[in-house]
């Protein structure tokens, strides 16, 4: 899998989904560098992944910390951008630093002691995958490596947003995951490279959600490299990846939830097929 060949791309892990979302945005930000201001609602994801990941690594080292000062690390993180961050009438700084403090705190108490870590923030070599068009290099950080009782490893993710968990029929909650299949099995790949071991436990999705009531929940994901690498019958998104990135040819997606001025930085002065 690995290769010392010239890469056609570079691809982030994280980009994954914009690439199959709307790949002619994924083009402008990723190839022509086209950036545009971060979101609230993304900035906060940042600050909880920040305190969470405090916490979580205090474990693995064998060490202890307290809520409050994963609380505190969140709150830093929110108070501390890297980046300018648009803020709008759905998300204030206030409300921001409000669910910074009510996530962190409800994944520590709730969601972190029922799992086991054996990697945080897990920042991974490039990955080479040869496909018949070429070398798709795979970079990016695994947020975590779960480690089940049964030996099995698996990848997770922590996920924020006003949509992050729903209803099963029972009335109980769970994580969304759809969709989020791409980004977790570039994840998994990775982290079977950094660690030398299988992943082969299901990947998961921590859904921590910005609404009133901020509920949080997990939902797994049985199989995400098959739709990465193919079965045999049916090409891999990476193979559909690198025959894009050969051709030069990245087609829009006008119907994107994403399509507007505020998510993609080439609407106003770049697309032309859009509304």
């Amino acid at each position: 899998m690995e290769s010392t060949t010239q890469p056609l791309a570079v691809v982030r892990a994280s980009s994954w989904p914009t690439l199959f979302d709307c790949s002619y945005k994924w083009y402008w930000q990723n190839v022509m560098g086209l950036r545009s201001p971060s979101g609230g609602a993304a900035h906060l994801g940042t600050a909880v992944h920040a305190g969470t990941a405090v916490y979580d690594q205090a474990i693995l080292d064998g060490k202890f910390i307290s809520v409050g000062e994963a609380v505190d690390a969140a709150r830093e993180s929110l108070q501390s951008p890297e980046d300018d961050v648009a803020w709008d009438e759905n998300l204030s700084p206030a409300d921001a630093d409000s669910f910074a403090v009510k996530l962190t705190t409800k994944y520590c108490l709730d969601i972190a002691p029922t799992r086991t870590y054996t990697a945080v923030e897990l920042k991974c070599t490039a990955l080479d995958i040869q496909t018949a068009h070429g070398v798709v290099r795979l970079t990016g950080t695994t947020d975590r490596i779960r480690l089940l009782e049964d030996g099995r490893k698996g990848a997770t993710d922590l996920k924020t947003g006003g949509r992050a968990t729903e209803k099963t029929e029972s009335g109980a909650r769970r994580a969304v995951t759809k969709g989020h299949h791409i980004q977790l099995g570039i994840y998994t790949l990775m982290a079977e490279q950094a660690s030398g071991e299988r992943m082969d436990a299901p990947a998961e999705i921590i859904g921590l959600q910005t609404t009133k009531d901020t509920p949080c929940a997990t939902g797994e994901l049985a199989d995400v490299k098959t739709p990465l690498l193919g079965d045999g019958k049916f090409p891999g998104l990476i193979e559909i990846a690198a025959g894009m990135l050969k051709s030069g040819v990245f087609p829009p997606n006008p119907k994107s939830n994403l399509c507007s001025r505020k998510f993609c930085p080439a609407y106003a002065a770049h697309c032309k097929y859009h509304d």
